[in-house]
């Protein structure tokens, strides 16, 4: 159940070609998380069940096509009968405690980042430690969820047809899968070192698992919840009481900080590294996320603030990770081109791939590929295997709406340009210009760094039309320079990650880009027009291929003016400057009434 459909029609195009039905792998997560006498004690459970009246009647339900809140209703039941796990007669300790709680009409609280009024009919939420065998039932309305708490989810549907498995001829989407990506995408913005999504989908007397990562979902055959009542068991008991966040999909570079937990009541600090052994690069972090992406099929960019661990009066660094695409350079490569220091241009303090161990003193960057190859056993590799990439900015900086005055605000602006004008000079094309990328620099900061811009992956080198230098000012004819714009032509090979929050913006490409020939790189929301119209320009009377487009800097002008309405529009909204002088307004009219 949803609120919202908007996003599930956008991912019904979007996962086409993405989608493995009907797959062994998903259990494999399920039978590599070893519980002592498991066996024992899902057989106790089930018994448990059987002999409750809980199961009879959600199979009453589904006999009257009932509605999915009397399924969920049953559901629950079942669900904590099996997290106690028949403690008193199996002896079973439960190590992680997680409980899967009904939303009914109830969304999680989102503290503030923009989601959408979207939510799982189950959310497995991490909740305190208790003594005793269950966690204290967990009321959605009373005492309320975070995201950010949610690890992974279950969908109900009353119908079996309503399933997520698709027979062999047809090429759709099930409803219930693009409601799941939703939900993972969701999951993975407000848990930004989430690196994949575990779920599972209930439809009718049948019921599936899913795997959602950064580049596609991976379902299971179907079960049928009574003649296999033991596998369910086997994964509810898991996903609530053994499995540890890292076999859930948190990334192992990024731990908590001691005392810290995901339901608490501030955001919690997390200390990352790069994960290899010996690493001696440590931060922490500071708060919630500076930016987060919405997508899910993308970069999944996440920028925080953050200190290195064991300095002395450290200086606040912005920590970023994202998921780059191995066809293109990385970009702590694209800093590094860069002609030392430039006032208004993020500068770099240290980037790498981050890395997982494979085997004994053996560690390899993180890619959707070897995730998928170390936890399912699926070595068919992953076309466009993004690699999980990390790097620190020792420019520090703050959303361009955080400005506390309008100067700040004009000056932070002026700063970011000069730092454009700064990288083309160089021969760097940004092409992302959007509200994640331009910064107010820090309180106190030297003149020139009032503003800045970073997020250099999708930068291209400059080839201009002539031999001429390429500037932001225009040259006469006489100078030899046929196209005074700027042109900069793309030198990256065509690829399928995505901007962040592109999928979340204009609904209508995403049913034209479905191949990467349509694909033209930047945030959809803050995209020059020019690009916008090439792409929704049909096949038959397109001439140039969108990523065959000659991107320039008037592109990325075009982009820095549309974040500058926004960021004005959403400092308003913030500080509720309308809602002042509304009311201001409407006292002075009150006075001057006779």
């Amino acid at each position: 159940m949803t609120s919202s459909g908007d996003s599930h029609a956008t991912y019904q195009q979007d996962l086409l070609g993405r989608i493995e039905y009907r797959s062994s792998k998903p259990i494999k997560v399920y039978e590599k998380c070893f519980i002592t006498s498991i066996y024992t004690v899902i057989k106790t459970i089930e018994t448990t069940i059987r002999a409750s009246c809980d199961l009879a009647e959600f199979r009453q339900s589904v006999q009257d096509n009932a509605d999915e809140n009397y399924l969920c209703s049953s559901l629950q039941s079942i669900f904590r009968t099996i997290e106690g796990a028949a403690a008193d007669l199996t002896g079973y300790r439960r190590t992680q405690f997680r409980q899967l709680v009904p939303m009914a009409e109830r969304v999680p609280d989102a503290e503030g980042m923009s989601f959408p009024d979207n939510k799982p009919d189950f959310v497995l939420a991490e909740v305190p430690p208790t003594s005793g065998p269950l966690t204290l039932a967990l009321d959605a309305g009373s005492d309320g969820v975070k995201w950010r708490q949610i690890c992974g989810f279950i969908e109900v549907k009353p119908s079996v047809n309503e399933g997520p498995n698709l027979g062999a001829r047809s090429t759709a989407v099930r409803h219930i899968v693009s409601q799941g990506a939703d939900s993972a995408r969701l999951i993975m913005a407000a848990r930004p070192f989430q690196l994949y999504v575990l779920c599972i989908f209930i439809y009718g007397h049948k019921f599936s698992l899913g795997w959602y990562d950064r580049r596609g979902v991976i379902i299971s055959d179907d079960y049928d919840i009574v003649d296999n009542l033991g596998v369910l068991v086997n994964v509810v008991l898991q996903l609530t009481t053994h499995m540890t966040a890292y076999q859930l999909g948190h990334d192992r570079s990024a731990r908590l900080l001691e005392g810290h937990s995901y339901y608490q009541v501030e955001y919690p600090s997390f200390l990352v590294s790069m994960g290899a052994d010996g690493d001696t690069y440590r931060w922490q972090t500071q708060g919630p996320p500076i930016w987060s992406s919405l997508s899910l099929l993308g970069r999944g960019t996440a920028t925080w603030r953050a200190v290195s661990v064991g300095m002395k009066k450290a200086p606040v660094v912005v920590l970023k990770t994202l998921w780059r695409s191995q066809t293109q350079r990385s970009e702590s490569n694209v800093y590094w081109r860069i002609k030392s220091p430039l006032p208004g241009v993020a500068e770099l303090s240290l980037g790498d791939d981050v890395r997982i161990p494979v085997a004994m003193e053996t560690h390899a960057p993180v890619s959707v590929g070897i995730l998928r190859s170390l936890i399912l056993d699926d070595d068919i590799g992953v076309p466009d295997d993004p690699i999980l990439h990390r790097l620190t900015l020792k420019t520090g900086g703050r959303p361009l709406w955080d400005a506390e005055t309008t100067k700040d605000f004009i000056l932070g602006s002026l700063a970011a340009l000069k730092g454009h004008q700064g990288l083309v000079e160089q021969g760097i094309l940004h092409r992302d210009m959007s509200p994640g990328n331009i910064f107010l620099g820090s309180l106190g900061c030297a003149e020139g760094w009032e503003g800045f811009v970073a997020d250099l992956e999708l930068a291209s080198v400059a080839q201009p039309e002539t031999e001429t230098i390429v500037t932001l000012h225009p040259l006469p004819p006489s100078a030899g320079q046929l196209n005074t714009r700027g042109v900069f032509r793309e030198d990256t090979v065509a690829s399928s990650s995505k901007a962040p929050g592109a999928e979340i913006t204009v609904r209508l490409l995403f049913s034209l880009l479905a191949s990467t020939e349509h694909y033209v790189q930047g945030t959809a929301l803050f995209m020059a027009k020019e690009l916008l119209d090439v792409m929704v320009i049909s096949d038959k009377s397109r001439k140039v291929r969108p990523a065959q487009i000659e991107r320039g800097v008037h592109h990325d002008l075009e982009s820095f003016i549309l974040v500058l309405f926004y960021a004005v529009m959403r400092r308003g909204l913030n500080r509720q400057l309308w809602a002042e002088k509304n009311q201001a307004d409407q006292h002075s009219d009150r006075r001057t009434l006779p």
